[in-house]
């Protein structure tokens, strides 16, 4: 088959054109094609002439106006669904036929994300007040397709694993994650296709766009009207805090940059990362809560309205919700959501507010936030100023109530009484920064939400790692949450989060075993019920942090897991048995019986029991598994093989199995291999020298691939503490050539950086404190 890819600069290698998003024209497609085959193009099909000796020619209708990185091209043998007819919310006259292509035995698969496009252009045409101009959409899953999805207009292309969904054998997390890359890239049909960026430099235009609008109103509307219960939201904020991980670095770069700085092509494909997507959707979500939904929705609609067809800028968008804004809040005053946005877009980095409590008045500081210490030695970095919309509440000896305002300079002053009162700021996680109190014994746990604790934990560690908070503070606030009875969705996975952090950064030194101790007894492995009758009854919140726990306590001691939660060693011997017993694949298409001994497996928690199968015999049954992960037809049965191979604590299976995916496997799978395999304590040394052994090979392969090498990159060469490596690090990519790479070689400098400072001034602190702890816990 052949399947086109043209953003962002590689229309120019197909056909002559103008390859700028802001220059748009209506393409016509002629081709010919053997006659086994069928084309697809962004438009319909207009007719086919045979040509004789086997060859056709097919001629297609003028697409809409649009930029060249958005043609389009699929030529393949491919089949198709039955194609879906559904009409337009807003024209009565008008149709969109819908048509999912994929590979033959792999059509049941497309009925799901078939579903999810038609109730979801519902959706997004009545939210823009903007009906989708074509007249047809088709969707095609490609098989070693190295994007994730490519937005093409009336022609998306998907990877399969981001598009297939078995109902029988697919987790409820692959179901979710079809869903938000389907709302993702039909939101880009309004936010890119429609209304494109104009140049490079605003890539965040359409892809944090399509982020916030395919998650927050895409994939949460689908999922309230389909009955399922989804932690959208929460799960979009765990995103954030990746993202914002990422923006910390003084390495990291503004939503906007000046068009200048982002010319060369691998510059260009730099951009296309967590920032331009999550930071982007992060402070969309911030200015819809300052504004309010309907504001929100007004201003959108004004945008399309007014640049369709077109390209538009940063500036363009501002105008639109300060028009909106204007409208609604006749009293808006001086608020000016220009002003205010551009200091989003156009700083790197976010801000941390300090808060400071007396009895008549708080007093609010805000300074740019960097986990690199000695960067806040830069007197330029440190005059950087946001305009930040702060939400706080007042809690104590009255009803709590939640106040606002914008906090346009370094500092600001409350008047209020605040005897016997504590605050919490940024409400609901809405804002995009940190807060660091003078007291957090002040702060009442048991009087926040989910979302507010989690938050308050998220900043204190982030603040912990950057030097701003001490141990003391941070322990302390820590263990008060880790205690709570019941404990949220949010909270259990910042929790998780900051405990992965620790494992990862002390994972050399004494410090490991005694926090690894800690985690251990906080896992409750023995009390974790795994049986399917209780997975089942779980909502998707608790299933999820049940998946959680097993893993990290399998990462932690599987050995101990294994013979600790009875239930989770019968079923993985059991598995184990059937794997090598059956000669029909060990996923029977009985959901019922997974091992083959009819003991019962959910779905959902199948990665850790053949994880933990896998663990108690890796050389006995690696071979087996690998060839199950390059025969498999399910995406998500694939990519749980590909994540227990990756597990082998056995140096020499890792290297094999990386050697295996770079000559041997999907084209697509490289990279998520070896970043599977840097992840584990025993695999991060082997990637790194494996990545350093094949650079030339992996380089070539993808270096014209900004976010494919910048991938691999981090997720090999950030994971060190210790000066030695950061030396080798450094040494080994100083001749890197091109500019494709350098700057995720400048943030993992600076992560490794971030951990030596954790390691060299909290390690000795850390270890007393988890040893008196063991202590205490003995003599209890």
């Amino acid at each position: 088959m052949a399947v086109t890819q043209f953003e962002a600069t590689h229309a120019r290698k197909a056909f002559p054109c103008f390859d700028e998003p802001d220059f748009k024209a209506r393409f016509k497609l002629t081709i010919t094609r053997p006659s086994h085959c069928h084309t697809l193009f962004n438009s319909p099909h207009n007719k086919t002439v045979d040509e004789g000796s086997g060859l056709e020619t097919d001629t297609f209708e003028y697409s809409p106006e649009m930029s060249s990185y958005l043609v389009a091209i699929v030529v393949s043998e491919l089949k198709h669904t039955q194609p879906l007819l559904i009409q337009s919310t807003l024209n009565a006259s008008q149709s969109i036929k819908i048509t999912l292509y994929g590979r033959e035995n792999q059509l049941s698969q497309l009925e799901f994300a078939k579903n999810v496009t038609a109730e979801v252009i519902k959706v997004f045409e009545q939210f823009f007040q903007v009906a989708y101009p074509l007249p047809k959409l088709d969707i095609v899953a490609i098989p070693d397709f190295e994007n994730g999805a490519m937005e093409n207009w009336g022609l998306i292309t998907f990877r399969e694993s981001a598009l297939l969904y078995d109902p029988t054998l697919s987790s409820t997390n692959q179901q979710q994650w079809v869903t938000e890359v389907v709302a993702h890239e039909l939101a880009h049909q309004w936010f890119g296709n429609y209304v494109t960026m104009k140049w490079w430099n605003e890539v965040w235009l359409n892809e944090g766009f399509a982020t916030f609008v395919g998650e927050m109103i895409g994939t949460k509307t689908f999922a309230e009207n389909q009955g399922y219960d989804w932690p959208v939201e929460e799960n979009f904020l765990l995103s954030v805090t990746s993202a914002a991980r990422v923006d910390s670095l003084h390495s990291s770069h503004a939503l906007s940059r000046s068009a200048g700085s982002v010319e060369s092509p691998s510059v260009i494909d730099s951009m296309f990362d967590s920032i331009s997507y999550t930071k982007g959707a992060a402070i969309l979500r911030m200015l819809d809560s300052f504004v309010t939904r309907n504001v929100t929705q007004t201003a959108l609609q004004d945008y399309l309205n007014s640049h369709s067809y077109g390209n538009a800028e940063a500036s363009d968008l501002w105008a639109s919700f300060d028009k909106a804004y204007k409208v609604a809040h006749q009293d808006a005053g001086e608020t000016d959501i220009s002003t205010m946005m551009n200091s989003w877009t156009d700083l790197s980095g976010y801000p941390v507010i300090s808060v400071d409590i007396a009895d008549q008045k708080i007093t609010v500081t805000q300074s740019p936030y960097f986990l690199c210490v000695s960067c806040r030695k830069d007197k330029k970095d440190v005059n950087r100023l946001w305009t930040i919309p702060v939400t706080f509440k007042v809690y104590g000896s009255h009803a709590s109530r939640l106040y606002s305002f914008n906090l346009k300079h370094k500092k600001a002053v409350v008047r209020l009484d605040m005897r016997r009162r504590w605050v919490k700021l940024n409400i609901d996680w809405s804002g995009y920064y940190l807060v660091k109190y003078n007291n957090y014994r002040l702060i009442q746990l048991s009087e926040l939400s989910d979302v507010n604790i989690a938050n308050l934990l998220f900043d204190a560690f982030e603040l912990f790692k950057g030097g701003y908070v001490e141990l003391k503070e941070f322990i302390s606030l820590m263990w008060r949450v880790k205690e709570k009875e019941d404990i949220g969705y949010l909270t259990n996975n910042i929790l998780m989060k900051i405990w992965w952090y620790l494992l990862r950064t002390f994972d050399q030194l004494h410090v490991y075993s005694e926090i690894s101790q800690q985690i251990y007894k906080w896992l409750n492995v023995k009390n974790l019920d795994i049986s399917y009758d209780s997975v089942q009854q779980m909502n998707s919140k608790d299933r999820h942090i049940l998946i959680g726990k097993l893993w990290m306590a399998l990462h932690i001691d599987y050995v101990r897991t294994a013979f600790e939660n009875n239930q989770l060693l019968i079923l993985a011997l059991s598995w184990r048995r059937g794997l090598l017993e059956k000669s029909t694949p060990v996923v029977s298409k009985n959901a019922e019986d997974m091992t083959g001994s009819g003991r019962r497996i959910h779905k959902d928690i199948s990665k850790a029991v053949w994880t933990c199968a896998f663990l108690l015999d890796e050389r006995g049954i690696w071979d087996t598994l690998w060839k199950k992960y390059f025969t498999a037809k399910i995406p998500s049965e694939q990519a749980n093989y590909k994540t227990v191979l990756a597990a082998a604590r056995d140096t020499q299976l890792l290297h094999k199995y990386m050697s295996y995916s770079l000559t041997s496997g999907k084209k697509d799978d490289t990279v998520p291999i070896i970043s599977l395999v840097a992840f584990s304590r025993n695999g991060r040394n082997v990637a790194w020298s494996f990545v350093k052994e094949h650079w030339n090979t992996l380089y070539s392969k993808y270096g014209a691939v900004g976010p494919m090498i910048n991938k691999l990159i981090v997720a090999t060469a950030s994971n060190f503490a210790d000066r030695t490596k950061l030396l080798e690090v450094k040494s080994f990519f100083a001749d890197l050539t091109g500019s494709a790479g350098k700057m995720a070689v400048a943030q993992s400098l600076e992560k490794i950086r971030s951990k030596i400072y954790m390691v060299e001034e909290r390690g000795a602190d850390m270890l007393r404190f988890f040893q008196h702890l063991r202590t205490r816990d003995s003599v209890l």
